[in-house]
């Protein structure tokens, strides 16, 4: 990735790229929880600290996306464009690298902490913050962390609310329609209403449990009686639950994006897309551009294929159980769901990182048609995102 596809992939968000010291709040700054809440460092080592974190990915021999975590120590740390030494995140290689380029320096010390923050680092799909914090209980193990480094606005927390809802919401509606059910959840919860049918505010009282037992992935008696009406083994479901609440966020970042960037399809299939000053360049030039360009819309309808692709597999799986009340597509489902997200992150990651770079291109399409030195970086970025990886 040269430096031009670099500065792009820093300034178009967070999915795929991961800056400690851009996140870390002002030095000084304490946690909510007292003076002696955690400092602002993500990382003991500062080396680590002023890192830049990337995802790679590839495609395995099953057609199914693999991704991996690197690591680039700039030469710079205040301009990271001016390029470092890189090496995979993963403990086992980076701490030799380490000490191989930097022990001349002094010992290198690698805390426990920055060991467990690495691994999580090496297993989360993505870096944006709502996935930093599904996964804070694993990068927590050995100290607490600054809450900068988890902040997720308030409207991407209750976007995820609402789709969480929404889909327990029909899953509630069957479970009190099956009669074995509603008295299991009845004995689990001495406040349920008992009746003929499923009252209002039973189902809502239901509803609201399942909800917060997915957005926490924490079980509780009337969730545990809920999911095993529906013949999820009691084994399964923890890691269902955390499954659920992964899928749905990015169930409503994708339709978010897709919502958001309606423009960004329209102009990228349109003539606006291409330069302005066509008719000045060489044949050749002109030919290489256009080819870029088809190669750059192939692979943004390719990342939106798969994410959309799977994202039905769980529409699919979903539809099974609520519709057929046949629960194993969706235990499948929950089971493969953390081996998924990799290609939804991904893919969803390189969609958000290219249409916000498109909205700064275009002043969000605002802007005249375009010349060639501005679209040709543009579209070397699309193809540095999908053809090699982030490296």
């Amino acid at each position: 990735m040269d430096k031009d596809d670099l500065n792009t992939l820093l300034s178009s968000g967070k999915f795929l790229i991961f800056k400690p010291s851009a996140l870390a709040p002002k030095e000084g700054a304490k946690a909510s929880r007292g003076p002696d809440g955690p400092g602002p460092a993500l990382f003991d080592l500062a080396l680590l600290q002023q890192a830049v974190f990337f995802k790679e990915a590839a495609v395995d021999e099953d057609d199914e996306i693999e991704t991996s975590t690197r690591v680039m120590l700039s030469f710079d740390e205040k301009d990271p464009l001016q390029g470092g030494v890189s090496s995979p995140a993963h403990p086992e290689t980076l701490i030799p690298a380490l000490a191989k380029w930097y022990g001349g320096m002094g010992q290198i010390e690698v805390s426990d902490h920055d060991r467990t923050v690495l691994e999580a680092l090496c297993r989360v799909p993505t870096f944006d913050p709502f996935i930093l914090l599904a996964f804070r209980p694993d990068l927590e193990r050995a100290r607490a962390i600054h809450p900068a480094y988890f902040d997720v606005d308030r409207a991407t927390s209750e976007g995820v609310h609402r789709v969480i809802e929404r889909r327990a919401s029909r899953l509630v509606k069957l479970a009190l329609s099956m009669e074995g059910t509603t008295r299991a959840l009845e004995s689990a919860d001495d406040s349920i209403e008992v009746g003929d049918g499923p009252s209002v505010s039973r189902q809502r009282s239901v509803t609201l449990s399942l909800a917060d037992a997915i957005w926490t992935s924490r079980i509780d008696a009337q969730t545990k009686a809920l999911l095993a009406g529906f013949r999820i083994p009691a084994g399964d479901m923890e890691r269902g639950l955390f499954a659920w609440k992964g899928i749905s966020y990015y169930e409503y970042l994708f339709d978010g994006l897709l919502k958001e960037h309606e423009d960004f399809f329209r102009w990228l299939g349109s003539k606006e897309s291409l330069p302005r000053d066509a008719h000045q360049l060489e044949p050749d030039r002109l030919r290489a551009l256009t080819a870029k360009r088809k190669t750059a819309i192939q692979a943004t309808r390719q990342s939106y294929l798969r994410c959309a692709g799977l994202l039905q597999r769980y529409e699919e799986a979903y539809e099974a159980l609520t519709d057929r009340q046949d629960p194993k597509p969706f235990q499948r489902f929950l089971i493969a769901a953390p081996k998924l997200f990799q290609g939804l992150g991904v893919n969803i990651g390189r969609f958000g990182h290219v249409s916000n770079a498109y909205g700064v291109l275009t002043n969000g399409g605002r802007r005249p048609r375009l010349g060639v030195v501005k679209l040709e970086p543009f579209y070397d970025f699309v193809l540095s995102l999908h053809q090699s990886g982030i490296d």
